[in-house]
C-alpha cells in the first residue's frame, strides 16, 4: 500500500510538472505574451469600465438594462454571435479552429441591492466603495478586458471560448442563469467563473462548491382578536418556537455546516392573533450527506414547532396551526479534486509567472452547478482586493497588483481550450 501511494504522489507531481511545461509554453507565446502585456498596459481601462458598468443596476430578475450594456462591449469587442438567450443571460464567442474543447469564461450580471439603492462611488484609504463593486462590477470588467487582449494580441486557440455574461446568481436567483445554460448546451467541457478575491492580496482558485438549501417556511392557523379569541394558537407564536427549535440544533465545525433563519414575517396588527407567518431559512454545506441530514433535522424542527404549539392551546378542528414548506433555493455542492485538469492548469498559470499558487476554500458560485455535473469547473479571481459584499455602505475593492487576476485566468483558459501549437488537455 505504502509503494502505491508513492507511486500515486509522484504522478500527480509528474501531472503537475507537465502542466507548468504546457503553461509556460503558451505563456512563451509572442501571441500570448502580448496579451498579457495587454492586460496590465490597460488595467486604466478595466477600471474605467468597472465603474461603468457597476453603475447600471442589476437586481437579480432585473438585469436586463446591464445585459443590454454588456452585449454591446463584447460586441464592440469583436466576438461573434453575440446575444441573448431566453434567461437574459449575454453570450459571445471567441472562435478557434475547432479542434479542441469548447471552455465557458463566465461572470454574473446580477447584485443583491435593490433598484433604488444609490451606486454612487466614494474612494477612501486606496480602496473604492459602492455597492456591487467588487461582486460583480470588478469581475465583469476583468472579463471583458481578457476578451480584449485576445482580440488585440490575435491569440489563435484550439477550441472556442464562449463568454458569457449570466442572470440569477445571487440570492434566490438560485444560479438560474447557469441552469439554464447547462440545460441547453451538452458540448462544454470546462467552466471558470470570475468572483471577488475575498480579502486577499492574492488571486485564490476555488474548487470547492458551498451547496444550499433554501426554504420558505409558512405557518397558518384561524387568527382572531387577541381578546376575544384568546386560546386561539398564533401563526407568529408558533414561528417563535419553530425558531427556538432550530436555534437548538449542533452541527459540526468541520465538515462545516451551517443554518440561518434569515427573514420572519407575519401579524396584521398589535391586536390580532396572527393567522400567517412565514419564515425564510438558508442550509449550507459543501458536504452533500451532511447537508441532506441537517436539512431533515430542521424539517423535524418545525414540525415539532408546529405540534407543540397546538399542543399549548388545545387546539381543535380548524384551529390548528400548520406548516407548509416550500423548497425556493436549491444551489448543489460539488468539488475538483486538487489534481484534477483545471485546478493543475490554474495553479500552473500562476506559478510560471512566478506567482503563489493559492487554493481557496469553498464557496457559493456558479461553478457550483457544473460541478455537480462532473463537469470541470473552477471559480477564480477578477483582480485586486476586496471586501464588505452584501453591505451598502461597506462593499469595496482595492486595485493592488489588480491585473495579475485577469493574467491568471487568461493563462488558465488559454491552457484548457489549447492555442495552436499546444494542445488542450480536456476531450474535444
Amino acid at each position: 500500500m505504502k509503494r502505491l501511494l508513492t507511486s500515486l504522489t509522484m504522478a500527480c507531481a509528474l501531472s503537475a510538472h507537465a502542466q507548468e511545461q504546457s503553461l509556460a509554453k503558451i505563456a512563451a507565446a509572442p501571441a500570448v505574451r502580448q496579451a498579457l502585456a495587454y492586460i496590465e498596459k490597460n488595467e486604466h481601462t478595466t477600471q474605467a469600465n468597472m465603474l461603468a458598468i457597476n453603475a447600471i443596476p442589476a437586481p437579480t430578475f432585473a438585469e436586463a438594462e446591464r445585459a443590454r450594456d454588456y452585449a454591446a462591449r463584447l460586441k464592440a469587442a469583436g466576438l461573434t454571435d453575440v446575444h441573448l438567450d431566453q434567461a437574459g443571460n449575454v453570450l459571445g464567442t471567441y472562435k478557434g479552429s475547432g479542434k479542441g474543447p469548447l471552455v465557458v469564461l463566465a461572470a454574473h450580471l446580477d447584485t443583491v441591492y435593490p433598484a433604488a439603492t444609490s451606486l454612487a462611488v466614494r474612494e477612501k484609504d486606496d480602496r473604492i466603495y459602492a455597492p456591487g463593486i467588487a461582486d460583480n462590477g470588478r469581475s465583469l470588467a476583468a472579463m471583458l478586458t481578457i476578451v480584449h487582449a485576445l482580440r488585440e494580441a490575435k491569440v489563435k486557440t484550439e477550441g472556442d471560448l464562449l463568454v458569457v455574461a449570466n442572470v440569477g446568481e445571487e440570492g434566490l436567483g438560485d444560479l438560474k442563469g447557469v441552469k439554464y445554460l447547462f440545460s441547453q448546451r451538452k458540448d462544454i467541457k470546462a467552466f471558470v467563473g470570475l468572483e471577488p478575491a475575498l480579502g486577499t492580496d492574492g488571486d485564490p482558485v476555488t474548487h470547492i462548491g458551498t451547496g444550499s438549501r433554501r426554504y420558505k417556511v409558512t405557518l397558518r392557523g384561524a387568527g382572531g382578536h387577541s381578546y376575544e379569541g384568546f386560546g386561539i394558537p398564533s401563526a407568529i407564536h408558533a414561528a417563535g418556537r419553530v425558531i427556538a427549535h432550530i436555534d437548538e440544533l449542533q452541527v459540526p465545525a468541520e465538515p462545516k455546516v451551517t443554518f440561518n433563519v434569515g427573514v420572519v414575517q407575519g401579524g396584521q396588527s398589535v391586536n390580532s392573533i396572527s393567522a400567517e407567518a412565514t419564515m425564510l431559512i438558508d442550509i449550507r454545506s459543501a458536504d452533500a450527506p451532511l447537508l441532506a441530514k441537517v436539512e431533515q433535522q430542521i424539517k423535524e424542527a418545525i414540525q415539532r414547532g408546529v405540534d407543540e404549539t397546538n399542543d399549548r392551546w388545545a387546539a381543535k378542528d380548524n384551529k390548528v396551526i400548520s406548516a407548509d414548506v416550500t423548497l425556493i433555493g436549491d444551489r448543489p455542492a460539488g468539488q475538483m479534486a486538487r489534481d484534477s485538469v483545471i485546478v493543475r492548469t490554474a495553479m500552473a498559470a500562476a506559478t510560471v509567472q512566478g506567482r503563489p499558487a493559492l487554493l481557496d476554500s469553498a464557496h457559493s458560485t456558479d461553478a457550483n452547478l457544473p460541478m455537480s455535473l462532473g463537469i470541470p469547473a473552477i471559480t477564480m479571481s477578477g483582480g485586486g482586493s476586496s471586501g464588505g459584499y452584501h453591505s451598502e455602505k461597506l462593499e469595496w475593492w482595492s486595485a493592488r497588483h489588480a491585473h495579475t487576476g485577469p493574467q491568471n485566468v487568461l493563462l488558465t483558459v488559454l491552457g484548457l481550450v489549447g492555442v495552436q501549437g499546444v494542445a488542450a488537455p480536456l476531450a474535444k
